[in-house]
């Protein structure tokens, strides 16, 4: 009773992964679900110790996870989603984190982006929280003016 249950999820997971990206999309494509780990943050590139209104606020999800579902996240209350609408697409430099980087290619390449075609994953969420993939184990965030790493968890 249980294998079919399997095979039926694995179909829903691949159908789910054709739909979100599109044919020109490069790697990671559908690596990003499974478990994550928020492993490390920084203050983002735009903080401006002389502007109190950019102060980054503190690292308390590292060392939390996030898991994608095809049909939610779960993570941290700010990160997790019912039913999300996932959607691969290339970003350039000045697209990433909503495009707040003030120089993008010298800061996007400083925090290990190559090239201008960076795998981005829009969820679809409340929050509108973009992942850029510096490759298939190791993926970007910002959320209140830090840069969140996060990294792929093999079972």
């Amino acid at each position: 009773m249980m294998k079919p249950k399997r095979t039926f999820a694995a179909m829903l997971a691949a159908l789910a992964c054709l739909a979100a990206v599109p044919a020109t999309a490069s790697a990671p494509q559908c690596t990003f679900y499974g478990r994550w780990l928020i492993a490390e943050a920084h203050p983002a590139p735009w903080y401006n110790p002389s502007d109190p209104g950019t102060a980054p606020f503190d690292d308390h999800l590292v060392g939390k996870s996030i898991v994608y579902m095809v049909a939610r996240i779960v993570g941290p209350r700010l990160l997790a989603c019912r039913g999300p609408h996932y959607r691969m697409l290339e970003a350039t430099p000045d697209y990433l984190f909503q495009g707040g980087l003030t120089a993008p290619a010298a800061q996007a390449a400083a925090l290990g982006f190559r090239g201008n075609r960076i795998a981005t994953l829009e969820t679809g969420c409340a929050g509108s929280i973009d992942f850029h993939f510096i490759n298939a184990s190791t993926a970007l965030f910002a959320l209140d003016n830090m840069i969140y790493t996060l990294r792929k968890q093999v079972r």
